[in-house]
């Protein structure tokens, strides 16, 4: 069965089952509850295989109604009279319920005809397919959605997690803008002309368009590989050079300088301003050992094991099995010490915290003993890592012990740092001829 295409598995399923094997029946989910204490209701459908008398295949459609689950009767499937609404909910519920059954006892007629929604049609598709499952099998938006849900299981970072759902998001308008659907077998040379010209018209950067193909390439790779097994129809189009396009952007770094730093670290907040304390802290250990946000929060005693060392394992790198190892610095120890090396009680959220540390720059900018240090307010928690790499650059710290403290994963990250700043540059070609002594000419 695992081998069979589409087609072969819709003509099996029509020639040794019928449409009694399709158990349909209505449920609700009484931990599913929203804010009100209402959940779903649902068709639910099952597929009964004779042969080895279980249910082989499940999916349920939502009918709209939500209902609270002490107004309804799970044996009669149906609301309750103490729904002040229970007569209008039954009828949806039961004309959810007749639309289905009349597309199922009759697959040769369009679903657009038996009041069905796409996403309905394709959901009873998948637990009793027909012939029509030809013209509506999974596509390059569903393959991208499925890696998604793949890579979020595994654990790996938000952050990379979500570019996956901003990329499925990206095809999908661009097949609804262009009145098609993408499968994979349609991924060639063409496809890409066409996304590319697409995505120019909509003003994408060049830098944005390399990652969008970056990503979407990740996600055909993982399929291409498995394609015998999954039975995919998916060329070597894609892997051709010409396939990607777009140029990859180097972004500028937006570190604090190092007396903006300094004076953080030596700074205290009035009782009135105590709640930037927490963020200047924050925002300190991001500055003196140049960890993501992601893991200054999930340091504990073990990572310091080794006295006068960090060492951890970065979210984002976890995958590569990339260690980083940095002997802490004064500064840095110092604020591990105030927590007994433990941040676990810096639990606030990426976007809170960025939104602080602008609310907090902007307090500092304002006031007239910060004047001079010009603080601006349009950094991110990103950059308290610029500062700390763009410092170790300036300071003539080598590039391999840098990305070893960070758990860099490669050399070029370095690359954005380098032309930080025209006095960076002057003292690195001072370096030049400072120990060389120039023969006279004869």
């Amino acid at each position: 069965m695992s081998h069979r295409s589409d087609d072969e598995l819709a003509i099996f399923i029509n020639k040794y089952y019928t449409p009694q094997d399709l158990k349909i029946s209505r449920k609700i989910f009484p931990n599913q509850t929203d804010s009100e204490g209402t959940c779903m209701v649902y068709i639910r459908l099952r597929r009964y295989n004779p042969h080895t008398r279980k249910d082989e295949k499940e999916k349920k459609i939502p009918t709209g109604v939500r209902v609270k689950p002490k107004s309804w009767s799970s044996k009669k499937g149906e609301v309750l009279k103490s729904d002040f609404k229970w007569q209008q909910k039954n009828r949806t519920i039961q004309d959810k319920e007749s639309d289905i059954r009349k597309y199922v006892s009759n697959p040769d007629g369009e679903y657009i005809f038996a009041q069905l929604k796409k996403e309905e049609f394709i959901k009873i598709e998948q637990v009793f397919p027909t012939l029509h499952l030809l013209k509506y099998q999974k596509n390059l938006v569903h393959y991208i959605e499925e890696y998604y849900s793949y890579r979020k299981k595994l654990g790996h970072a938000a952050g990379t997690v979500k570019e996956f759902k901003t990329v499925m998001n990206r095809v999908k308008n661009f097949d609804d803008d262009n009145n098609r659907i993408t499968y994979l077998k349609d991924i060639d040379l063409l496809w890409s002309d066409a996304f590319e010209l697409w995505m120019t018209g909509k003003k994408y950067s060049q830098g944005t368009i390399e990652k969008t193909y970056t990503i979407l390439k990740t996600v055909l790779n993982y399929y291409y590989e498995r394609r015998k097994q999954l039975n995919i129809q998916l060329s070597e189009d894609f892997k051709y050079k010409s396939f990607k396009r777009g140029k990859k952007s180097k972004n500028k770094p937006n570190p604090l300088s190092y007396k903006q730093v300094m004076f953080l670290y030596n700074y205290r907040f009035t009782e009135k301003e105590k709640h930037f304390e927490t963020i200047r802290k924050m925002v300190l250990i991001q500055c003196f050992t140049g960890c993501r946000y992601n893991d200054i929060k999930r340091f504990r005693p073990s990572n310091f094991e080794n006295k006068g060392w960090l060492i951890f394992m970065p979210t984002k790198t976890s995958r590569y099995d990339i260690e980083a190892s940095q002997p802490l610095n004064k500064y840095a120890d110092a604020l591990f010490k105030e927590v007994n090396y433990d941040t676990s009680g810096y639990k606030m959220q990426n976007q809170p915290y960025n939104r602080a540390i602008q609310s907090m720059l902007k307090n500092l900018a304002e006031k007239d003993d910060c004047k001079e240090l010009q603080f601006k307010t349009n950094h991110t928690s990103h950059n308290f890592r610029d500062t700390f790499i763009s410092q170790a650059v300036q300071s003539g710290i080598n590039f391999k012990s840098i990305i070893t403290w960070v758990g860099q994963s490669s050399y070029s990250i370095m690359d954005r740092y380098i032309d930080l700043s025209p006095e960076f540059n002057k003292r690195e070609m001072s370096k030049l001829y400072k120990s060389r002594v120039l023969r006279k000419p004869i």
